[in-house]
């Protein structure tokens, strides 16, 4: 049961702090089959067979959503999104701010990850809880827009006036299902951190 936490934490560590914004450019437009590099919101003039001279411009709306054959969610474009393979059956998509605010999504096909939500809350406070934080545990339930219930539970950990709040979630069916973690930072209730999550909860969908 442990394997797929300590991948989760790998996998964490390696990509936090890369930076997960959507570049601007080495975007290609395609217009019957010619090929062009361009960037986003850059004006691009093209011809048309009858002459006429078209003014052409990519860009992408603020919010973003991700969809795959299980899940759906909405984020802000100057995030992205990382998807990885981490395991046999296992998929995780992972949206961070350098702030340390941020959610992650693990996708299982094999398993059902409930039996996983104390396990992977522990791994995340330890360090925390060793070097002085104080824990508050509240059960967690979010009831999603497709219906599904989240159940876990959600941990604020303080110290010296300081507040970083965990969440750890699962929804799970016979040998599938997805869980979910959230992270949010004291600096950053009011301003980035708050809304970036309360987008992806209020917009997750589970498919099934």
């Amino acid at each position: 049961m442990k394997k797929p936490f300590f991948l989760f934490l790998s996998t964490l560590v390696l990509t936090f702090g890369k930076g997960f914004s959507q570049e601007s450019g080495n975007y290609l437009l395609i217009i019957n089959n010619d090929t062009t590099k361009i960037n986003l919101k850059q004006a691009f003039e093209y011809k048309a067979k009858k002459g006429e001279l078209l003014t052409i411009i990519v860009d992408q709306p603020a919010i973003q959503t991700y969809s795959d054959e299980m899940i759906s969610f909405q984020y802000d474009k100057a995030y992205g999104a990382s998807k990885t393979k981490i395991d046999m059956g296992i998929e995780q998509i992972m949206v961070m701010s350098s702030d340390g605010n941020g959610f992650i999504v693990q996708k299982y096909s094999s398993m059902d990850p409930s039996g996983l939500i104390n396990l992977m809350m522990s791994e995340l406070i330890k360090e925390s809880i060793t070097y002085g934080y104080k824990k508050t545990e509240e059960p967690y339930t979010k009831e999603l827009k497709s219906g599904q219930t989240i159940k876990g539970i959600k941990n604020t950990l303080e110290y010296k006036g300081e507040e970083i709040v965990y969440m750890v979630g699962a929804h799970g069916g016979k040998d599938e299902g997805v869980l979910i973690v959230t992270m949010l930072q004291d600096a950053s209730y009011t301003q980035n951190g708050l809304p970036m999550i309360n987008l992806f909860l209020d917009s997750l969908q589970i498919k099934e």
